[in-house]
C-alpha cells in the first residue's frame, strides 16, 4: 500500500493535512497550502501530443493533369495536359520532360491569382525606392527582371483544436527601505491555466525547392477565396509538385501551434513581476491536413553575377525578397544615430550641471538602444524573408477559452541587504 507525502515548498519540511483548516500545514515554518496547489506542484510534465489526419487521395490519369520533370534541378511540376512546358520556374532550364503524376497527393483547394503580371512588376520596380540600407549595386544601375514566373506553390493547410494545461511559478516582489536596510519581500504563487483554441489553415510550404523563409513571409492568404481544385485553374501557370511529405511539414505546423498556445496562455497570467513555466501539456483534437495550391509570382534579378529572388503573393500583392542590408551603411547609420543621441544627451546634462560618469553611461546605453532600433526599422524596409515564429493569426476568432484560471499563493520570503553609505567612502 503506497502513501503520498508532501514537503513544504518554502522550507522543505514535511506537511500534514489539517481537517480543521482543510489545508496542508508545515510545523517548521508555519506556512499552509491548498491541496490543489500541492497537486499542481508535484504534477509531472507530459509531452506534447499534437497530430493531424493526413489525406490519401491521389491523382488519376484521366483528370487532365500531367507532370514535368526538370533534368537540370530536379523540380517536379504539374499543369493541365494542354500546356507545353518551355522552362523550369526555378532554374529556367528548357530541358523539361513529361512524366507521370498518377498516385501523387492531389490538391483539394486552389487560391486563384488576382495580382496581374503588370502589378507584380510594379511591386518589383517600387521596391528599390527609399531604401536607406539597400546595397549600392541596386542603385548604380537599372534593376531588370531576369526571369518572371507564375507559379502555384503546394502547401499543407493544418487545422486543429489545441488544448493546453499549463502551470507557472510566479512572483510578486516589493522592496522598501528601513533605515540602513533594504528589505525585499517576495510572494510566491503557483498559477494554473487550462484552456484551448481553434487553429484553422496554418500554411506550411510543401515544396523542397521553395525557401520556407520566402513562403512564410508571403503570409497571410485569404483562404475563404479558395476554390476546389480543377486542372483548368493551372492554365498559363505551372504548379510545383508537393515533394515535401505531410509528415515533414507537420513538424513545422506543430512548432507554430506550440508557440502560439504557449504565448496565448502566458498572456492570461498578469500582475506578476516574474513568471516561469513549471510544466505543461499540449494536445490536439480534430487535427487535419489539407493539400492546397497558393499563387506566387517569382522574379529574379542578377547583380554582379549573383541572383536575387523576389516573391509576390499572387493574391494580396505582398512582396518579400532575399536582398541583404548593406553592412557599411548599417554601421554608418547606427554609429551616426548613436553619436548624435549621445551628444544631445550630454549637452542637456551639462546645461543642467548633472554630467557625470554614471549619467553619461546611462545616456550611452539609451543611445545604443535607439541606434539599434533605427537600424532595425531601416532593415524592415528591405522586406527580407524570415520564418514566422508562431501561428497566432490562424486562431479562429472567439475560439479561445479558459476552463481553469487558478492562482494559488504559496508563501512569502524576505531578504535584507545593508545599504552602503557612499558618502563615507574616501
Amino acid at each position: 500500500m503506497s502513501t503520498a507525502s508532501y514537503n513544504c515548498p518554502c522550507c522543505g519540511g514535511p506537511l500534514k493535512f489539517s481537517g480543521e483548516s482543510g489545508r496542508l500545514e508545515c510545523a517548521a515554518c508555519g506556512n499552509s497550502y491548498e491541496p490543489e496547489a500541492l497537486e499542481m506542484l508535484n504534477a509531472s510534465e507530459s509531452g506534447e501530443q499534437i497530430s493531424f489526419e493526413r489525406p490519401k487521395e491521389g491523382f488519376r490519369a484521366e483528370e487532365g493533369v500531367q507532370a514535368y520533370l526538370c533534368k537540370n534541378c530536379g523540380a517536379e511540376l504539374i499543369t493541365e495536359d494542354t500546356t507545353t512546358a518551355a522552362e523550369c520556374p526555378y532554374c529556367g532550364s528548357p530541358m523539361i520532360l513529361p512524366d507521370r503524376i498518377e498516385g501523387s497527393v492531389k490538391p483539394e483547394k486552389v487560391v486563384p491569382f488576382t495580382v496581374t503580371k503588370e502589378q507584380a512588376q510594379k511591386q518589383f520596380e517600387d521596391y528599390f525606392k527609399g531604401k536607406r540600407l539597400l546595397p549600392n549595386i541596386f542603385l548604380n544601375s537599372r534593376n531588370r527582371i531576369s526571369e518572371m514566373r507564375r507559379l502555384y506553390v503546394p502547401y499543407w493547410l493544418f487545422s486543429c483544436d489545441a488544448c493546453a494545461d499549463m502551470v507557472y511559478d510566479a512572483e510578486k516582489v516589493r522592496t522598501e527601505q528601513k533605515g540602513e536596510w533594504e528589505i525585499t519581500r517576495t510572494k510566491h504563487y503557483l498559477v494554473r491555466r487550462r484552456g484551448g483554441m481553434r487553429f484553422e489553415n496554418i500554411p506550411v510550404d510543401g515544396s523542397v525547392k521553395m525557401d520556407d523563409k520566402l513562403t512564410e513571409s508571403l503570409e497571410p492568404y485569404d483562404l475563404s477565396a479558395a476554390i476546389p481544385f480543377q486542372s483548368a485553374v493551372l492554365a498559363g501557370a505551372m504548379a510545383d509538385h508537393a515533394d515535401a511529405n505531410c509528415a515533414a511539414c507537420e513538424k513545422r505546423a506543430v512548432e507554430r501551434v506550440e508557440r502560439s498556445v504557449e504565448q496565448a496562455m502566458l498572456d492570461t497570467v498578469r500582475d506578476y513581476d516574474t513568471v516561469n513555466e513549471r510544466n505543461r501539456r499540449i494536445t490536439t483534437e480534430r487535427g487535419s491536413a489539407t493539400p492546397a495550391l497558393l499563387p506566387v509570382w517569382l522574379m529574379t534579378t542578377v547583380k554582379e553575377g549573383k541572383t536575387y529572388t523576389f516573391a509576390v503573393n499572387g493574391q494580396t500583392g505582398k512582396l518579400t525578397c532575399d536582398v541583404p542590408a548593406d553592412k557599411k551603411k548599417s554601421l554608418l547609420w547606427g554609429g551616426g544615430v548613436f553619436a548624435g543621441t549621445l551628444g544631445v544627451a550630454a549637452l542637456i546634462l551639462a546645461l543642467m550641471d548633472a554630467l557625470g560618469s554614471g549619467s553619461l553611461l546611462i545616456c550611452a546605453v539609451v543611445a545604443a538602444i535607439i541606434a539599434l532600433a533605427v537600424v532595425g526599422a531601416l532593415k524592415e524596409q528591405l522586406k527580407q524573408a524570415a520564418q514566422q515564429s508562431a501561428a497566432g493569426g490562424y486562431i479562429r476568432k472567439d475560439s479561445f477559452h479558459l476552463d481553469v484560471n487558478a492562482d494559488h499563493f504559496l508563501y512569502e520570503s524576505t531578504t535584507k541587504r545593508k545599504i552602503e553609505d557612499n558618502t563615507k567612502k574616501k
